[in-house]
């Protein structure tokens, strides 16, 4: 991919009015133009304000959505919308480093996806000045679901690849009300999609602490879900009752975790419940059930809480 190339940015935007102007600056903001920014207003209660922000930035392309439709039906109006042959994302209440694009583009092939690392940031504003980096770091590549079956690595709206591939593969799954990024990152996979990790915090996340019982479990809920279509999807027995046991063992391990951590006693019943449904076999599901029942992760949550103080207070820190 070169310089000729157009770049699309689509930014579906819900409650984020707010913020919506901070995230379109640090797109215009980039060392490599992006040559259109698609914004999606997903029927938005904010519908009004959101406008008034666009307002001041005339070359946005502007959707609005006639209902209320989720993420990932809203970026897939974006997909559909774009004029570019090369598609990048940002959440409305996020932020783009400067080099994003740049980076991103450089590695972006024919029949290929680029990632990128992320930076959280706590509180309504950044603290820090972005730096300048002088090359590209260190960058992965992806190339089979392993690394995806035990843990999901990759910052989905990060994502960039070409219009052409999305459209190969379907878009985004609009059944998913969440993890729909997660399933994307499998398809791209079974389709023969060489995924490039760049490293580097080029994408900086504004972590929001409200709903976090809820997010847990619908987030929880959908894990489960696009892992069991991908499971579905296999051919040959590629993912044997043996594996699959593994892996089911391993998330609700993380789900306990997830329940002790936000004291959410309906999470971890649904995960008990997990655990009999999906784990093939019988002494692995009694196991992951007797250290739910017996809270074995509670130690996991005040640890967390522990890091979680030391990183609010001194934030370049950790």
């Amino acid at each position: 991919m070169n310089a000729a190339h157009r770049v699309s940015l689509i930014i579906p935007c819900y409650r984020d009015s707010a913020t919506l102007a901070r995230a379109i600056a640090s797109a215009t903001a980039q060392t490599r133009q992006i040559d259109e920014v698609v914004v999606v207003n997903d029927c938005s209660p904010e519908t009004l304000q959101i406008e008034q922000v666009l307002h001041t930035y005339p070359g946005v392309v502007y959707v609005k959505n006639a209902a209320n439709l989720g993420l990932a039906a809203t970026r897939n109006v974006g997909i559909r919308v774009a004029t570019g042959d090369v598609i990048a994302f940002l959440d409305a209440d996020d932020e783009l480093h400067p080099q994003k694009i740049e980076f991103q583009l450089s590695l972006l092939r024919d029949g290929a996806a680029v990632a990128c690392g992320v930076r959280i940031i706590r509180g309504r504003q950044r603290t820090f000045t972005c730096p300048q980096y002088l090359r590209i770091g260190a960058v992965r590549t992806v190339t089979s679901d392993k690394r995806l079956l035990f843990r999901n690595p990759l910052t989905g709206a990060s994502l960039m690849a070409s219009r052409d591939l999305l459209l190969r593969v379907g878009c985004y799954d609009e059944s998913l009300r969440s993890c729909e990024d997660f399933d994307l990152w499998f398809r791209l996979i079974e389709h023969g999609a060489v995924i490039f990790e760049l490293t580097m915090p080029l994408y900086f996340y504004y972590f929001n602490p409200l709903g976090l019982s809820k997010n847990l479990q619908s987030i929880s809920h959908w894990e489960i879900e696009v892992l069991k279509q991908h499971f579905s999807r296999g051919r040959n027995g590629q993912y044997s009752r043996s594996l699959q046991s593994i892996v089911w063992a391993a998330w609700s391990c993380k789900h306990f975790a997830r329940a002790e951590i936000a004291g959410d006693k309906v999470l971890r019943k649904r995960t008990l419940e997990n655990v009999q449904r999906l784990i093939a076999w019988p002494l692995l599901a009694g196991l992951v059930t007797l250290l739910g029942r017996m809270h074995f992760f509670l130690p996991y949550s005040w640890l967390w809480r522990i890091f979680d103080a030391v990183r609010r207070k001194f934030p370049g820190a950790l």
